[in-house]
């Protein structure tokens, strides 16, 4: 009753996205809804477990998105010295270590929450989806 549920969201959700208007700007809320959902669908997460999972994912895509702004904001910068570039690559890859423990830490509380299984089929999915979502954006730019 549970997956027939998910799927009826699912679906529904889709096809909203996709009716809306292609030309629209990405609407951050509705991605997501629409991965909290693929994940959700994927991973076979009951609603107790969405419910103790998604905080915390949350959470952990909200520490990546600061570290990879600080990564966006080294790349902006030309050093001019050869020194300059070194510290700029250095200041890259501790941030890039940085973000992979920060990985590291969120996988462990993953597993206090929910079965390895399930937290296997959760990296399965949001790999998949943010394949698509790519594979799907490359292809409206391409349209245009």
């Amino acid at each position: 009753m549970r997956r027939l549920l998910l799927i009826v969201l699912l679906l529904s959700t889709l096809s909203t996205l996709w009716a809306q208007d292609k030309r629209e700007k990405f609407n951050p809320e509705a991605y997501r809804a629409e991965m909290e959902q693929y994940i959700t669908q994927k991973a076979c997460l009951t609603p107790q477990e969405a419910s103790e999972f998604f905080p915390i994912y949350e959470e952990m895509i909200s520490k990546q998105r600061s570290l990879r702004d600080k990564i966006k904001s080294l790349r902006g910068i030309k050093p001019t010295t050869d020194s300059e570039c070194k510290e700029n690559i250095t200041q890259r890859d501790n941030i890039e270590i940085e973000l992979k423990q920060l990985q590291r830490t969120y996988h462990e509380k993953f597993l206090q929450v929910l079965p390895a299984s399930k937290v296997y089929d959760i990296m399965r999915a949001e790999d998949t989806f943010l394949r698509e979502a790519f594979k799907n954006v490359a292809s409206e730019v391409g349209k245009k």
